[in-house]
């Protein structure tokens, strides 16, 4: 229904998320690096994101 509408190539809903239309902003990029440095630490401890 979507694709013929709006003259999609390819169906827009999937049930698993494509990677290839994945968008990282400049939020996305610096929550990611604390996620990857928190998780990366050996020390243990936990990481907050918070969202603004």
């Amino acid at each position: 229904m979507y694709k013929e509408f709006f003259g999609l190539k390819e169906k827009p809903f999937s049930i698993s998320p494509n990677p290839k239309f994945f968008y990282l902003s400049k939020h996305h990029r610096e929550a990611l690096a604390s996620l990857r440095h928190g998780t990366a630490e050996e020390a243990g401890g936990f990481v907050l994101l918070q969202v603004k």
